[in-house]
């Protein structure tokens, strides 16, 4: 697994690979109706961590991750954020194991701000080594994709494997998975506030780098593409 505090600036400054349209509100709308009741949800569901962080909701203060590390540096033991950019845009979020789901790759997920509340949260992955599981967990939240891909994908041992890129939309919210193209086994969910998320992503392009070509249209296309490069290994303490 890469070190985490890399991990999460890979995942900040990464774009999304599904190159598909936001879906209209009736198709939100049509997903939400038909996403199944569940008396018990996986362990391991990654959306679990909405509930702790809900899109459109203020960032709650929290500490950095500088304090409250552990296990030498590898681990948190509290939920805390550190900016990853001077922008404030994009934060990370060290979730401890104790409130960590069991399909999340690592400690630390990115968070997309905007003005102070969240308008993105991006989980990291085992890509396609869990993405069965993962898709099972998110079609039982979100019920069925609004939109569904395979596509083959080049591991190091030079062979291929099938890959699952997946959307979801249902209240406000656009959920996209994907496993990394170049790294199969590493992979990202997606959950993106409609009504700001992409507003603020493209603010960030236009601002970081106004030259580069804009993606394919639609909320999660833009993913957290916005920034080239992190400002530094070591994130800013939050204020």
């Amino acid at each position: 697994m890469i070190r985490w505090t890399h991990r999460a600036a890979a995942l900040a400054f990464s774009s999304s690979l599904l190159a598909l349209a936001a879906p209209a509100a009736p198709a939100a709308k049509d997903a939400a109706r038909q996403a199944p009741v569940r008396a018990v949800r996986d362990s391991g569901d990654v959306a679990a961590l909405l509930d702790a962080f809900p899109l459109g909701k203020p960032l709650p203060q929290l500490p950095s991750c500088d304090d409250v590390r552990v296990g030498g540096g590898k681990d948190v033991s509290a939920y805390c954020s550190d900016a990853l950019e001077s922008h404030g845009w994009t934060r990370s979020l060290g979730v401890p194991a104790a409130k960590r789901p069991e399909l999340m790759d690592g400690p630390q997920a990115v968070l997309l701000v905007d003005q102070g509340n969240i308008a993105g949260l991006f989980v990291p992955t085992r890509g396609v080594d869990t993405e069965q599981r993962v898709y099972q967990a998110l079609a039982d939240r979100y019920g069925k994709p609004v939109q569904e891909a395979k596509v083959a994908l080049p591991l190091k041992s030079g062979k291929t494997v099938d890959s699952l890129r997946v959307r979801w939309a249902a209240n406000q919210t656009v959920v996209t998975m994907y496993a990394i193209p170049d790294e199969p086994q590493n992979g990202t969910v997606e959950f993106l506030w409609a009504p700001r998320a992409g507003a603020v992503l493209e603010q960030m392009r236009a601002e970081v780098d106004p030259d580069a070509p804009k993606p394919a249209s639609g909320v999660a296309a833009s993913a957290p593409a916005a920034a080239g490069k992190p400002a530094g290994a070591s994130p800013a303490p939050q204020r």
